[in-house]
This record gives C-alpha cells, structure tokens and sequence, in this order.
C-alpha cells in the first residue's frame, strides 16, 4: 500500500517540486492551494505523471480554522496519513516601525497560526489514539519549511522573519512531544530560492549571481525536495528536532548577508 503524505502551497515552487519528488518515492499526495487552480492542476498532472494519486483542495490558511475539514477530506480522500509538509507562506514587503496590524494578523495567520492548524490537524490523523495512545506503528514524519530567516534577521520584512522564527519554536517543541511516538519533526530552512515568491522561475535559478551566497547563486526548488524527501524517509529515523539550512551556505556567511543588508537598506 502506498504511503500518504499532505503537502500544503503545493501548486508552484518547493510545494510542486515536493510533490513530484514524494511520488517519485511512491507516496499518494495531496496538496493545497491558495489561488492558482491552474498551476495546481499541473501540479496533479505532474503526480499522476509518476503512476501516483494526487488530491487537490483549496485552503486560504488567512482563515486557519479552515484547515481542519480541508485535512480532514484530504486523509479521507488519501486513505491515511503518514508525512505532512507545511510549506504555504507568504512575504510582505514591510519591516519596522511601518508594519500595520491588519498586515501582521494576514502574515501570521497564513505563515504560523495556519501551519500550526494544518499539523495539529494531521497528527491527531496520524495518532488515531491521540497524545496518550500507542506509538505508531509505521514511522511519521512532520516537515515544515521555514526559512533561513528562521535564525537570520530580515530587516526588509520584520514580519516573515517573526514568523519563520515561530515555526524555528514549534518544530523544536512538537519533536519532544511526538518522536517517543514514532513521529520525528524537522524543519527545512531554504535560503534564496527560484520559486514565484521571489518572482522567478526555477529555470532560472542560475541567471543572475549573489555574491552574498557562497555558491553564488540561487537555489532550485528540486535541491529543497530531495532533502525533504530524504526527511520523510526511513534513513531519516534518527533524525528530529532539527533545522536542515539549504541555502548555498548563506548562513555560514552571515557577515556577507549582514553586509548586503546595509548596502541595500541603511543606505536609502
């Protein structure tokens, strides 16, 4: 029987690349959107492509108590839950003191109050007896994709480094609730990449050189996968509680990025 998983923003970027990679290993998807039927659509046809089903559902995480009968149809649909990935996140271009609350609660409820919602939701599927049941048989694995700003300051968007470092506390916590379960949570923390988000197309992720990233370049959606797949794998078991950088060495090279700020904000 195949394995299931959830991926959420699943219709472009790192969600799309995730879920051709997880059909690749013979998992059963399902994935959310937000806007984009069409970009989802091909992202069920690129599954399907694979010989795997693909489930696709509408999810708008600035409303989070939507996500709990959208991850319900999805196991249903799925026939079982075994990885979550909690990719859907926004940025905003705003960072302090001019950041606004109707702002702060959009970017919060999509990026962190729903991703919480979404995996709350898909471990009590995966606990059927709940926090004080048995351990799962099979292995469980929550992946959430953060950010290198999960650690480094973003000073162009105060918001979305609140945020990712939020998730940074979640995933840190939720490890210690659920491994003695058989269910390990990790983060993926992708630097720069080729994604709609930063208004590229993952073809291009090698057009225009960052002196800041070692690699000097960016990444392609695909680099972020495989390290979620290999998250999701049993080779991964002992594996939990831990922020997995993707980032072409951007956070070893902190002093460059810190550079790279003031000359793009402090001297404006």
């Amino acid at each position: 029987m195949a394995l299931k998983t959830i991926i959420t923003g699943g219709s472009t970027g790192i969600g799309r690349a995730t879920a051709i990679a997880m059909a690749k290993s013979g998992y059963d998807v399902a994935i959310t959107y937000a806007t984009g039927d069409q970009e989802a659509k091909q992202t069920q046809q690129m599954v399907e492509a694979e010989g795997r089903r693909c489930v696709v559902k509408k999810l708008d995480l600035t409303h989070p108590e939507t996500a709990n009968p959208c991850v319900d149809e999805m196991v249903d649909e799925l026939g079982g839950l075994d990885v979550v990935v909690s990719n859907a996140g926004v940025m905003v271009d705003q960072k302090m003191p001019n950041i606004d609350r109707e702002t702060t609660n959009r970017i919060f409820n999509i990026n962190t109050f729903g991703a919480i919602q979404v995996i709350q939701r898909a471990v009590h599927h995966m606990l059927p007896g709940g926090m004080d049941g048995e351990a799962r048989e099979t292995p469980g694995r929550v992946i959430v994709v953060t950010s290198v700003h999960e650690v480094i300051a973003n000073p162009g968007d105060t918001l979305y480094t609140m945020t990712k470092h939020a998730l940074g506390g979640l995933v840190k916590c939720l490890a210690l609730d659920l491994s003695p379960l058989n269910i390990t949570v990790n983060a993926v923390a992708p630097g720069e990449i080729a994604t709609p988000m930063n208004d590229m197309e993952p073809s291009h992720y090698d057009d225009t050189k960052r002196p800041a990233i070692p690699i000097r370049r960016t990444g392609h959606p695909q680099e972020i996968a495989s390290v979620i797949r290999f998250l999701a794998s049993d080779e991964a078991g002992f594996v939990t509680g831990v922020r997995w950088p993707v980032d072409g060495g951007f956070e070893a090279a902190t002093p460059l990025a810190a550079s790279g700020y003031r000359d793009a904000y402090l001297s404006k």
